[in-house]
């Protein structure tokens, strides 16, 4: 596939996620319409992009599920981290929207680096954290979506062998 069209699709779902990014900020929500325009520029190079090749020749549903499963892990680390938090808390700590957001970012993402985008969301979201908790402004919520984009876009612009962890 075009590199040039591979970029131009990161560059719309980075806009289109920096407009996400804004609106959780200002009101707390994910509006849908805006959450499938991301998914649909972060799915689209790799659903065109062609199958490698392996010894085995597997079936194009097959390798897409495959790339399906790889990719996320970090929707799945964060719908697995959102149940436990709600029973211990009785409040939505992480949002829906956040799970999804994080699925579909996760199609971008070389695969299996969804979970390290979880990872450096939380990290990166670590010193707001503290700043509220000092603050004592504790039942505010923390917007998440800005901290996961970020995460994402510095994952996916970083060299495979500039990764740290």
């Amino acid at each position: 596939m075009d590199r040039t069209f591979s970029c131009l699709c990161n560059l719309v779902a980075f806009l289109v996620a920096a407009a996400m990014s804004w609106r959780d900020i200002r009101t707390r929500l994910v509006a849908d319409h805006e959450l499938a325009w991301f998914a649909f520029f972060a799915v689209l190079p790799r659903l065109l992009a062609p199958p490698p090749l392996y010894s085995v020749p597997l079936p194009l549903w097959l390798w897409q599920s495959v790339e399906l499963i790889r990719t996320s892990g970090g929707g799945g680390l964060l719908l697995i981290l959102k149940l436990p938090a709600r029973l211990v808390t009785g409040r939505n700590l992480l949002g829906m929207g956040d799970v999804l957001f994080t699925l579909a970012a996760g199609f971008m993402l070389p695969a299996g680096a969804s979970v390290h985008m979880v990872c450096l969301a939380f990290l990166l979201a670590l010193p707001f954290s503290l700043a509220k908790i000092l603050g004592r402004k504790k039942k505010d919520p923390l917007p998440f979506i800005p901290f996961l984009t970020a995460s994402a876009f510095i994952i996916r612009l970083l060299p495979t062998s500039a990764r740290f962890f």
